[in-house]
């Protein structure tokens, strides 16, 4: 977890997603990273509004388990460059149960919810 997602969970949890991420906190489950801006790929997206938004969560994703969870599609969409191939953007809501169980069973990369199979 970076700073800056740090913050947007501050700013935007729900009652529930308050309790669970004091919950993975306290298993240990939450590791604190450094922000990393990522060269390359800030050379390979078109930089709008809502790129900017959500490029830190790919940052993330690369510098860690190369996984995003979001309800976002759009900024998926636009986020889809070489640097980003192996991504995997999930969305929760659309997934509904394949996406709980397949965090549960251990988040293996899904070829069809990888960045790359989307471009």
């Amino acid at each position: 977890m970076t700073a800056s997602l740090s913050k947007e969970w501050d700013k935007h949890q729900s009652r529930f997603a308050m309790k669970w991420r004091a919950e993975m906190r306290s298993r240990e489950k939450v590791v604190d990273i450094d922000e990393i801006e990522n060269l390359e790929l800030r050379t390979q997206v078109k930089m709008t509004k809502g790129v900017e938004k959500d490029l830190h969560l790919v940052e993330a994703a690369l510098a860690t388990d190369t996984i995003v969870v979001s309800l976002d599609d759009r900024a998926a969409r636009d986020l889809c460059v070489e640097a980003t191939k192996e991504v995997v953007w999930v969305n929760a809501a659309a997934e509904g149960g394949h996406a709980i169980y397949w965090m549960r069973v251990g988040a293996n990369p899904v070829e069809k919810w990888k960045l790359g199979y989307r471009a």
